[in-house]
């Protein structure tokens, strides 16, 4: 199960340097996402319209009403101009009258609709064909560096010849710096993302599992 934030995530993952099996699988997943995410959110959209209308229909209503006690008091003051800024005056509480009596109506209306709403933005969410998700997951992991391979890496000949001997030992120096806070993973934008959407998914490498110890039978005597 996934929210449109995630699928926002991914896009952004995608939109960076992703290495060819995390790239084939994202796009896997977030295809069936897309695809499940809009079909609800077509029904979600129709029927939050349906509620809009209803109450457009109560608005017009009162607002008729309105502009009716309105026009009798035109008429009535073109027939009579001395006395147009008394039927003004008469005409203001009837129309805040009005807007009183509406306001409840109204409110009501957006109580009720509040549920059903929240229900559709519920329905919304994609459910993504588990076997693609469990291969998404997987490729997630696959691709978040721990601190032990980034300092491994970049005390490499190869990438200090690559990168300069300056930048591969600053990257080293800041993984090394952070293994020794007790983190566990490489903070570069992909990497973090990566975990974020993992924990979306509710995988959180940051918890360690548990492992039972394997022990050894006592020998006999």
């Amino acid at each position: 199960m996934a929210d449109k934030k995630t699928v926002d995530k991914v896009k952004e993952l995608l939109g960076g340097h992703v290495y060819g099996p995390l790239k084939e699988a994202a796009e896997k997943w977030l295809a069936e996402a897309d695809e499940k995410y809009g079909d609800k959110f077509d029904e979600f959209k129709e029927k939050s319209s349906e509620t809009l209308d209803k109450l457009g229909e109560i608005a017009e209503k009162y607002s008729d009403k309105t502009i009716e006690v309105s026009e009798k008091l035109t008429k009535a003051g073109d027939k009579v101009a001395e006395g147009a800024e008394k039927f003004a005056e008469k005409a203001a509480p009837v129309v805040d009258g009005l807007k009183e009596k509406a306001a409840p109506k109204i409110e009501e209306l957006k109580e009720k609709a509040a549920p059903k709403i929240d229900e559709l933005k519920g329905k919304a969410a994609p459910v993504v064909d588990k076997v693609t998700e469990n291969e998404f997951i997987k490729q997630l992991k696959a691709g978040i560096s721990s601190l032990d391979e980034v300092i491994d890496t970049f005390s490499k000949p190869e990438m200090k010849e690559a990168m300069g001997e300056e930048a591969a030992a600053q990257i080293k120096a800041h993984a090394e710096a952070m293994k020794a806070e007790g983190k566990k993973f490489c903070d570069c934008p992909a990497c973090t993302k990566a975990r974020e959407i993992l924990k979306d998914l509710g995988v959180d490498l940051e918890t360690p599992e548990v492992e039972e110890a394997a022990e050894e039978p006592a020998a006999e005597e």
